[in-house]
């Protein structure tokens, strides 16, 4: 049995005849006997008595009808609430993030995105950009934003935006007051570092190898981004960062911003989501209020 033998019960019950049913449903008479007859003989049970051209129903036919008539009505609800999902944004909507566009581009798109959509319960989780990727991969989160791609199998990246990284160092450090500072001098300058598995750390790592430098000098090593601006700030040394992490500390002359020479340093923040998994509408919705919010260079733009 199918829902279309009771879409045509149904019918022959509201025009009360055969022949009225079959021009109501735009098929012939035949085939709505062939129907009847064929959900009869299914449930074993006689449904409708024929009086001429007339049909009236049995008491077993009565207690179909009432059957037949919610899971119909049930039908156009659920048809109704699947046309609801590609336009009505709701639900919750749960982003991972590494920390450099956590704590510096997210916290403000969320909020706009959250105000536009009210009906969606957003919540940013920070993590370093292995433990993002990961927990997409295991579909802990549906949506990151990483400061690194990484090479691997069930993950989708697409770049979100580009992220200078420059080298910061105390007021009155030696280095503090250098125009620029190269790659080959930057890959034995002792450094404040991230944390292995970070996005920062990730493309310093890269850009030593890529000139042949294995090991690097790490004064300490201490977490995540704002541990080593921390340390920065405290005179313990210097750091590669974010640009964006230290735009407030360079205007208030906190700390000094040496620029990496030639094409100098630089990291694309890449969305990452699970590969061949269709994602959810608050999903998609936030991924295109982003792209219209965000300049890919210069980052989140106002509203004009």
């Amino acid at each position: 049995m199918d829902l279309r033998h009771l879409l045509i019960f149904r019918t022959v019950v509201e025009r009360g005849s055969f022949s009225a049913a079959a021009d109501a449903l735009e098929i012939s008479q035949p085939a709505v006997s062939f129907q009847i007859r064929s959900l009869e003989e299914r449930l074993g049970q006689r449904l409708l008595d024929r009086r001429g051209r007339k049909v009236t129903l049995t008491e077993p036919g009565a207690l179909l009808d009432e059957y037949a008539r919610r899971l119909l009505e049930l039908e156009d609800e659920m048809v109704r609430a699947l046309d609801q999902v590609d336009t009505r944004v709701a639900g919750r909507l749960v982003v991972g993030s590494s920390t450099g566009p956590g704590e510096l581009v997210l916290p403000g798109l969320c909020g706009a995105f959250r105000a536009a959509h009210p009906d969606v319960a957003v919540r940013l989780e920070v993590h370093d950009t292995q433990a993002v990727c990961e927990r997409v991969l295991a579909g802990a989160l549906e949506l990151g934003v990483v400061g690194a791609e990484r090479a691997q199998r069930g993950l989708e990246f697409e770049v979100f935006m580009r992220d200078e990284l420059v080298l910061i160092a105390p007021p009155g450090h030696p280095i503090a007051d250098r125009g620029r500072i190269d790659i080959d001098e930057l890959a034995v300058t002792p450094l404040i570092m991230q944390q292995p598995g970070s996005g920062v750390r990730s493309v310093l790592t890269e850009a030593f190898r890529a000139i042949g430098v294995r090991e690097h000098p790490v004064e300490m090593e201490l977490g995540l981004q704002q541990s080593v601006k921390t340390a920065v700030l405290d005179g313990l040394g210097v750091t590669v960062i974010s640009r964006l992490a230290v735009a407030r500390e360079v205007e208030d002359g906190a700390v000094a911003v040496v620029p990496i020479a030639g094409d100098g340093l630089s990291r694309d923040f890449h969305w990452v989501m699970p590969a061949n998994r269709t994602p959810r509408r608050a999903t998609t919705a936030f991924l295109e209020f982003v792209r219209g919010r965000l300049d890919p260079v210069r980052g989140p733009v106002a509203d004009e």
